[in-house]
């Protein structure tokens, strides 16, 4: 068949060192807050989760800008980050399947958000270059 979209080849070491860059951030925010005090076992689930996200856009810029398909490297980078957490949530705590399910489709989203932000920074540095 030809004439049709072609997918992207899927760069696993792009979406592999956005995965990891994505943890790492997520890891040393989670590590500061906790040693500044910020946040405790009984108080700043929304700061954490904030910052969870952060770090799931983290993963797609990073994997975005290893890569021409951003979008889908981000995203894939993302789901990887959040496979990861995902893995080490259900085995040290309860986490309901609603919530696994909900950060799988935040993931997706955000990291194909830090994509397309790469992207964008990516066409913005060419023009200004070509100018």
């Amino acid at each position: 068949m030809t004439g049709g979209r072609r997918w992207p080849t899927i760069r696993w070491g792009a979406v592999a060192i956005g995965a990891m860059a994505g943890l790492v951030v997520a890891l040393l925010a989670f590590i500061l807050l906790g040693i500044s005090g910020l946040v405790a076992p009984d108080r700043g689930e929304i700061l954490l989760l904030f910052i969870q996200f952060l770090s799931l856009v983290v993963a797609g810029y990073v994997a975005g800008r290893l890569t021409d398909a951003a979008e889908i490297h981000g995203g894939l980078a993302a789901l990887l980050s959040a496979l990861v957490s995902g893995l080490i949530s259900v085995t040290s705590t309860q986490v309901p399947l609603a919530g696994i399910i909900t950060l799988t489709l935040v993931a997706a989203i955000l990291g194909s958000a830090g994509g397309v932000l790469a992207r964008w920074q990516r066409d913005a540095t060419e023009q200004s270059t070509d100018a």
